[in-house]
């Protein structure tokens, strides 16, 4: 039987793989949603705070749309779970198709999502993604 833990481990890594395959369906499946669905809340890097699960969900398919080829790398993935609620705190290194003699390209985004457990599953409340203006080094930590 898998551990809570796990569990959230593998909702937060859904949220990934459903943005690398331009899901919707994936994504949706993921939120909240009917009455608890005006919880839902997203901040992507860079942009606006976004409220309720529609208007989360229309951002995710603009985003969606605008972003081809990415991939995520998590890093640094710690998880909280208490009760009914948990969180997980993660680095993106995010990798999308580069020009000229770079393959690719990355950028870095610290993020915490948020979820509740509903009927037995793992389901989000919330994305918050804030860009790493600059890539720490060993020295300055």
């Amino acid at each position: 039987m898998s551990s809570d833990r796990d569990l959230l481990i593998a909702a937060n890594e859904e949220l990934y793989a459903a943005f690398e395959a331009g899901d919707l369906d994936r994504m949706e499946a993921l939120w909240i949603g009917g009455p608890d669905g005006a919880l839902a809340r997203c901040v992507h890097p860079g942009g606006e705070f976004v409220r309720g699960v529609e208007a989360v969900l229309r951002s995710w398919a603009l985003v969606m749309a605008n972003a081809e080829d990415l991939q995520f790398i998590l890093t640094d993935v710690e998880t909280l779970v208490q009760g009914e609620t948990a969180t997980v705190n993660c680095t993106e290194i995010i990798l999308r198709p580069g020009a000229g003699p770079d393959p690719f390209v990355s950028s870095h985004a610290v993020t915490t999502n948020g979820f509740v457990r509903i009927e037995g599953r793992w389901r989000m409340w919330l994305h918050h993604a804030s860009p790493v203006m600059g890539v720490p080094t060993e020295d300055a930590e």
